[in-house]
């Protein structure tokens, strides 16, 4: 089965929201602002560093000294070498730390009407207040006018644009022998040679089929389950909250580094809340 919604489960902890006592509006708004303020909880934890100093350079030192003489598995080099991975973990993050805010400076330095977001954060936000995400052609609710402007009125440069190509070759009973799957940039989309269909490679021993996907990463939409079309769909652990809330939020798939982001393009509710819509340049 296609797993167009499939939700992978997140590190960390998110606490649940509850919606007693609320008014529709007040949860929507509420949804609303946790997609649009995430921004700037990401550029703040973004710029807190892990201090990479250790009291353990004596051990280090040591543990090279033993393993230059043939020790392999002593206390001292095992102690070392969980200290010296804790170091490398921390640096990673750093890295990755680093990243995000070059990549939320860049975003919001050449697109300051739209809020950034990590899939991350939307995944986060999404099981928070149960909610889904996935492209807009299984989007089944309705787009209000204001919204529908907002979505023909977004544009992003091509170089930003974010492009999947996924190579599957198939064999005897259309068992998956191989897949190479890669998001890639516009220039990169553009030099592939493979296109998007089907086709046959025949070699000394077998037929194989070869399936060719090179396309645009279409918009994204986060919204209840029962605004989706879901044949031949599923979602993987996501709980579903018994009150739904009608609550869209569409998504544009941005590249940075190799790695998907979203711009969030609009937002709505309903009709009630149409105040509540809450791109920044329209308030």
């Amino acid at each position: 089965m296609f797993n167009l919604f499939k939700k992978e489960k997140t590190t960390d902890v998110v606490e649940k929201v509850s919606f007693k006592n609320k008014t529709t509006n007040e949860i929507i708004e509420e949804i609303h602002e946790s997609f649009y303020t995430e921004v700037d909880k990401l550029l703040a934890s973004a710029k807190i560093l892990n201090c990479l100093d250790t009291d353990k350079n004596d051990l280090i030192e040591k543990c090279e000294r033993l393993k230059s003489l043939g020790f392999k598995n002593t206390t001292e080099i095992k102690e070392a070498e969980a200290e010296l991975n804790r170091l490398e973990k921390l640096s990673n993050e750093n890295q990755s730390k680093k990243t995000l805010t070059e990549a939320i400076n860049y975003f919001s330095f050449k697109y300051p009407n739209y809020k950034f977001i990590t899939e991350e954060s939307v995944k986060k936000i999404c099981e928070k207040y149960n909610l889904i995400y996935g492209a807009i052609d299984r989007y089944i609710g309705s787009v209000p006018d204001k919204n529908l402007k907002h979505i023909e009125d977004f544009k992003v440069n091509k170089n930003d644009e974010c492009f999947l190509y996924e190579k599957k070759i198939f064999g005897f009973g259309m068992r998956e022998m191989s897949m190479q799957k890669n998001l890639i940039t516009f220039d990169e989309h553009k030099n592939r040679k493979d296109i998007e269909n089907d086709h046959y490679k025949r070699n000394m021993l077998h037929d194989h089929r070869v399936r060719v996907i090179n396309m645009k990463l279409p918009l994204e939409i986060a919204a209840p389950l029962k605004d989706f079309n879901m044949d031949e769909m599923e979602v993987k652990d996501f709980k579903l909250s018994k009150i739904e809330i009608p609550d869209p939020v569409v998504l544009k798939p941005v590249l940075f580094n190799g790695k998907k982001h979203y711009l969030i393009v609009t937002a709505w509710g309903i009709e009630a809340s149409d105040s509540l819509v809450v791109n920044e340049r329209f308030n």
